[in-house]
């Protein structure tokens, strides 16, 4: 069976609104990390592509101080005009939203931008380098582009568990099948360089490692939302999520699984001053 012609994987639900702020979260000391590696400082201008939910924002207006402008876009313009009203009212600073789609778009309104940043954007579209190419272009010389992205490689659960193995299984066989990698984090130095822009200047890898009473309730959302997407394509059926599920639940209330999450990978490159070698499609 081939993929539906909308391949999105994750759905766009108020459950999925949830498990992204959520992620966010668990990701924020990485992703600030990231952030200041690559050279996000004081009063610079951010662009946040694929912004969902916006925490990512708040941590660049949170490095880049009150002087600074944040910009998010995204494709969902409901969830992102909502991020704006929050961020609007509780992170303080300047920000702004466009809805627009990366893989269409030519331009960001406010652009260029000193930073430009994605997180688990490139996994879903079609070609990730024309992706990295277009926030190069939309980053001012001497800006840097900066993007972190999954390795599903290590996702795993220790005592063994069938069910969350099947699980993750079901996850990386719908985004193979809908003609995605889930192993792109790894490969960032390789689309970096697909993409003509040479390699990345600076790498950084994380992880979490927890009990399954957290990560397994994660797993359980992640299965959700993508279960829509693996029914259509034949991979899982109710009686699948529901024996998943269980299994899940009883191993949390067994106590003594563990589970690593997937590889975070972040990758930056700072334009040059002159020129613009790399940039073009």
């Amino acid at each position: 069976m081939t993929a539906p012609a909308d391949d999105y994987i994750m759905g766009r639900t108020s459950a999925e609104y949830r498990r992204l702020r959520v992620q966010a979260l668990g990701w924020a000391e990485a992703t600030r990390r990231v952030l200041r590696q690559a050279g996000l400082g004081e009063g610079m201008s951010c662009l946040d592509i694929g912004c969902g939910p916006g925490e990512a924002m708040r941590l660049m207006r949170e490095i880049a101080g009150p002087a600074a402008c944040v910009t998010g876009v995204d494709v969902d313009g409901a969830l992102g005009r909502e991020a704006l009203d929050v961020l609007r009212a509780t992170a303080g600073g300047t920000f702004a939203f466009h809805e627009l789609d990366v893989e269409t778009a030519e331009e960001v309104p406010g652009g260029p931008f000193d930073v430009v940043f994605a997180r688990i954007l490139l996994v879903h579209l079609r070609e990730p380098q024309s992706g990295l190419r277009k926030m190069m272009r939309w980053t001012r010389p001497g800006g840097v582009v900066v993007v972190q992205e999954y390795d599903f490689a290590v996702w795993d659960v220790l005592p063994r568990l069938d069910e969350a193995a099947e699980a993750i299984g079901t996850f990386c066989a719908v985004v193979e099948r809908t003609g995605h990698d889930p192993r792109i984090g790894f490969r960032l130095p390789a689309c970096f360089a697909e993409a003509g822009l040479g390699p990345p200047d600076g790498t950084d890898v994380t992880a979490l490692l927890q009990e399954l009473s957290s990560g397994g309730l994660m797993l359980q959302e992640v299965y959700n939302s993508v279960f829509p997407m693996a029914v259509r394509l034949g991979l899982a059926d109710e009686a699948d999520r529901l024996r998943i599920f269980s299994a899940i639940d009883t191993a949390i209330q067994a106590g003594g699984y563990h589970m690593m999450s997937p590889l975070l990978v972040g990758a930056w490159k700072r334009r040059p001053r002159e020129g613009t070698v790399g940039i073009g499609d």
